[in-house]
């Protein structure tokens, strides 16, 4: 795979992260959430919000001519997830949320190409793995 082409998975997959999160931000799952409700929002609504924008994720990068689109999709979201659970409050500015998701597809694109070595997919990976193990894993198991 050439640089220009890495290059443009990876842009393209930031793309569909951005579109995504902002189909995401146009759900009012905020009103919701009040009260007794939010263990159901929690539970059902969320997941089923989240999916939907992977997906919306996926046939954007389909659409687009990514191959593989489905590890892109699925290890985006994933990524974010740890990013968020570790690092960032999800409540913050909406242009950081927005940036870290778009990044997060990028890193994704880049770790499910089949254009770098393995050494560098497993390099970028890595600190991804780990944040979720951290922040995910780890209160799931304690």
């Amino acid at each position: 795979m050439s640089p220009r082409e890495l290059l443009r998975r990876c842009l393209v997959a930031a793309v569909s992260g951005l579109l995504a999160t902002l189909a995401l931000r146009a759900f009012p799952a905020s009103h919701l959430c009040v009260g007794p409700a939010c263990l159901l929002v929690g539970l059902l609504v969320v997941p089923l919000v989240l999916f939907g924008a992977a997906l919306l994720a996926y046939a954007l990068l389909a659409l687009a001519r990514v191959r593989p689109a489905w590890p892109v999709a699925l290890v985006g979201p994933l990524a974010a997830l740890a990013v968020f659970t570790t690092v960032l409050d999800p409540k913050g500015p909406f242009p950081v949320f927005a940036a870290v998701v778009a990044g997060c597809y990028a890193l994704a694109a880049l770790v499910t190409a089949d254009g770098l070595p393995r050494a560098w997919r497993v390099a970028l990976a890595s600190p991804v793995v780990v944040l979720f193990a951290w922040g995910v894993v780890l209160p799931i198991v304690l």
